[in-house]
C-alpha cells in the first residue's frame, strides 16, 4: 500500500467518516426521503385511483347520456307517426265531408233540374194552351175554306217556330 501511497490509517478513518455519513444520512435524510418518496407514492396511486373512478363515472354517464337520447329518439318517432296519423286522419275526414258535401249539392241540383224542366212543361203547356185558344177563336171568327185554314196553320206553326 506504500507504493500507491495509501496509508492504512487513512483508509480506517475514510471507512468510519463513510460509515458515520451513511449512518447519519439514514437517521435524519434517508428516512425523511423515503417518507416522503412513499407518501408521493400513495398519492400518485390515489389519484390513478380517482382518474379511473372518474372514468368509470364518466362511462355510465355517457350510457345514462345514450339511453336518454335513445328514448328521446324513440319518442320523437312515436310523437312523429301520431302526427302522421292525426294528419291521415283530418285527411280522411276532409275527403268524407267533401264528398258528403258534393252529393248533396249534386242532389239538389237533381231536385232543382227536375223542378226546372216541371215548371218548363208547364210553361209550355200553358202556352200551348193559349195559342190553341187563340187559335180557336181566330179560327172561329173566320169562315174556314181550304186556304184560310192553310194560313191559320202556317201561321200557327211560324208562331211556335218563333217561340223556340
Amino acid at each position: 500500500m506504500d507504493a500507491l501511497g495509501l496509508e492504512a490509517r487513512q483508509i480506517i478513518t475514510n471507512f468510519i467518516g463513510f460509515g458515520l455519513f451513511l449512518w447519519l444520512m439514514s437517521k435524519f435524510a434517508w428516512k425523511p426521503i423515503l417518507d416522503f418518496m412513499d407518501k408521493r407514492r400513495e398519492e400518485i396511486a390515489g389519484n390513478f385511483k380517482k382518474i379511473e373512478q372518474e372514468k368509470s363515472d364518466l362511462d355510465k354517464i355517457r350510457q345514462e347520456y345514450d339511453g336518454k337520447i335513445a328514448d328521446i329518439d324513440t319518442e320523437a318517432t312515436r310523437r312523429v307517426n301520431k302526427a302522421i296519423k292525426s294528419g291521415q286522419d283530418a285527411a280522411r275526414h276532409i275527403e268524407e265531408e267533401a264528398r258528403s258535401r258534393a252529393q248533396t249539392i249534386i242532389a239538389k241540383a237533381r231536385q232543382d233540374t227536375v223542378r226546372i224542366t216541371e215548371e218548363a212543361r208547364l210553361g209550355l203547356k200553358d202556352f200551348v194552351i193559349d195559342i190553341g185558344v187563340e187559335s180557336g177563336k181566330k179560327a172561329a171568327m173566320e169562315v174556314l175554306d181550304e186556304t184560310s185554314h192553310r194560313k191559320l196553320v202556317e201561321r200557327f206553326v211560324e208562331e211556335l217556330t218563333h217561340v223556340r
